[in-house]
C-alpha cells in the first residue's frame, strides 16, 4: 500500500509543481469562490484552515472571507517531536512564522483548540483524492491521527472539505481502516459530494 501511495504522491506533486504562480493564484481564487457558495461555509461559525505550501490550493481568499464574516478561524501548528498537529485561533494581522516542513504557522501557540470536533468545518490540503472522499496527504499522518483520535473520543467529526485541483482526482486510493473520508472536495469546477461518507 505504501509503495502505491508513494507512486501517486510523487506523480501528482510533480504535476502540481509545474503550475505557474499565476495559475496557482487563479485556480485557488476560483476554488475559494466555490467554497464560499457552499451553504455549510455560509452557516459555519468556526472553521479550520491551512496555509499553503508546495503549490497547494491557496485558501487565503477563504481565510479572509471567513474573518470578514466574523467566523472563528483556527490554523494548524505541527509538533514534529510528538508527531502531532493542533489548531490555534487566528485573527487578521496575527503574526506568522515558518514552522515545521517550511509551512507558515501562527506565532501564538495557545490556546489550543481542545478537540477538532469543536469546529464546524475543517478544510484540508491534499495531494490526491478519489470519489469516495479518501485523501492522500504527504505521508506524515498528522491530520489522520488527529481526526481518528477525536472521533474515537467523541464519536463525531467536523465536516471535512478538501481543496484541490481537478488533476488531483484519481479513480481510487488505498486507505486503512482507521482513515476518515472527506465529505466534500472543492475544485475550481465545483463542489463534489463524496460517496464514502
Amino acid at each position: 500500500m505504501e509503495a502505491e501511495k508513494k507512486k501517486i504522491r510523487d506523480h501528482l506533486r510533480r504535476s502540481r509543481q509545474r503550475l505557474t504562480q499565476d495559475e496557482v493564484q487563479g485556480l485557488s481564487a476560483a476554488v475559494c469562490q466555490q467554497a464560499q457558495r457552499l451553504p455549510h461555509f455560509q452557516n459555519a461559525s468556526s472553521i479550520g484552515l491551512y496555509l499553503s505550501t508546495d503549490n497547494e490550493v491557496d485558501p487565503s481568499p477563504l481565510l479572509l472571507a471567513a474573518l470578514q464574516s466574523d467566523k472563528a478561524v483556527f490554523l494548524p501548528v505541527v509538533d514534529r517531536e510528538r508527531h502531532s498537529v493542533h489548531f490555534v485561533p487566528y485573527r487578521e494581522g496575527d503574526p506568522l512564522v515558518v514552522g515545521a516542513f517550511g509551512i507558515r504557522e501562527p506565532l501564538q501557540r495557545s490556546p489550543v483548540l481542545p478537540c477538532i470536533t469543536d469546529l464546524d468545518l475543517l478544510f484540508l490540503p491534499l495531494v490526491a483524492f478519489d470519489p469516495g472522499g479518501w485523501r492522500l496527504g504527504y505521508g506524515g499522518g498528522y491530520y489522520d491521527r488527529l481526526l481518528a483520535r477525536d472521533k474515537r473520543a467523541t464519536g463525531q467529526k467536523p465536516l471535512l472539505i478538501g481543496l484541490a485541483y481537478p488533476f488531483q482526482a484519481v479513480p481510487a486510493l488505498p486507505h486503512a481502516a482507521h482513515d476518515i473520508p472527506m465529505d466534500w472536495v472543492i475544485t475550481d469546477r465545483g463542489c463534489l459530494a463524496c460517496s464514502g461518507t
